[in-house]
């Protein structure tokens, strides 16, 4: 019997690798290859052995908030994060970001830009994968001018974001992200 959560966890870890191995050998032996899409690669944790299934487009998506540390970026630094925007935001992004309103692809782009130009700080909260196509991720923008939590259902296409939808649930979402931190 499991008794606590972080063994639960950890068994629901190593059953969901297993699945992994076993899809992937089977793969192999019977030389099917799965669209470039849907591979996944297993990353591991520095902290723990426990090995992560992560997918390309994740590991891109990650890489770009990473950009996003808190120091002003200009130059070379903006320069790369423009390469990683377009690795991971398709041609006709659309997005539904201020007050319903839509936005496109280039002033998506100019508000990371202004982001990136104010040393804005992005945590992400989580990013889940609630079907092929669609991801759920939640993060905090934090500068001088706003201490925000962002909350988005992505839809890819060609493994980019080809839609953003921006949820509101964000007082009662914020009020527990506080007390959490308290």
């Amino acid at each position: 019997m499991i008794t606590s959560k972080s063994s639960y966890l950890r068994l629901n870890d190593h059953f969901f690798l297993l699945l992994y191995v076993i899809k992937t050998m089977t793969r192999t032996s019977h030389n099917c290859e799965e669209p470039s899409s849907m591979r996944k690669k297993v990353m591991v944790r520095r902290s723990s052995s426990t090995p992560v299934i992560m997918t390309t487009f994740e590991q891109q998506y990650r890489q770009y908030l990473s950009m996003f540390d808190g120091e002003k970026k200009d130059g070379q630094a903006a320069n790369r994060a423009r390469e990683s925007f377009n690795a991971i935001y398709h041609g006709n992004v659309q997005s539904t970001e201020y007050g319903g309103y839509p936005i496109n692809r280039s002033q998506i782009e100019h508000l990371h830009k202004i982001h990136l130009s104010l040393g804005s700080k992005i945590t992400l909260i989580h990013f889940r994968e609630e079907g092929l196509q669609v991801v759920d991720v939640k993060f905090q923008v934090v500068n001088k001018q706003e201490n925000t939590i962002v909350h988005n259902i992505l839809t890819l296409e060609d493994n980019k974001i080809i839609k953003v939808q921006t949820r509101e649930d964000y007082d009662e979402e914020m009020l527990d992200f506080l007390l959490q931190l308290a």
